[in-house]
């Protein structure tokens, strides 16, 4: 067989890009004259939880409850304490009325009369005498080393 000479002249002077095209009429694509609608495609979103900002809020509601724990606590302890205080008020009314009854029970003038009937004698005319108190000291008691030494001691003499 004989071969095809090599045609070099072709790859020698073409410049790719440079041959004319010919034209494409595109075609036309019927449309409908009904048109169904379509369905949404729905898009799958993603979403990135951070961990530390999840926890931040986790503490956050967590410091809210407790705030309205100890709001509610300190309502009912006021509440208390407005009930207490009424009470050592009606309590201080009612110890001084007792008190005006009670000086007003006996008379301060029959009372002196009967000291004096007895033998009573006031502060100023009694005699007073100063008396020095002297404490004796506690003899000292031997600790366990010492007991320990003098027992040893004993045993060896």
């Amino acid at each position: 067989m004989i071969q095809k000479p090599e045609i070099q002249y072709i790859g020698q002077f073409y410049v790719y890009g440079s041959e004319a095209r010919q034209l494409e009429h595109k075609k036309q694509q019927r449309k409908p004259k009904t048109k169904l609608p379509l369905a949404r495609v729905r898009k799958v979103e993603k979403i990135s939880v951070d961990p530390v900002a999840l926890g931040g809020i986790v503490v956050a509601v967590v410091l809210l409850v407790a705030m309205a724990v100890g709001a509610l606590q300190l309502r009912s302890d006021w509440i208390e304490y407005n009930q207490m205080s009424s009470y050592v008020s009606q309590l201080k009314q009612e110890n001084a009325q007792l008190t005006r009854s009670y000086r007003a029970g006996y008379d301060l003038e029959e009372v002196r009369k009967r000291a004096a009937a007895l033998g009573l004698v006031s502060e100023s005319e009694a005699q007073t005498m100063i008396i020095a108190v002297t404490v004796p000291t506690a003899q000292p008691e031997p600790t366990f080393w010492e007991e320990v030494t003098g027992f040893l001691k004993g045993l060896f003499a």
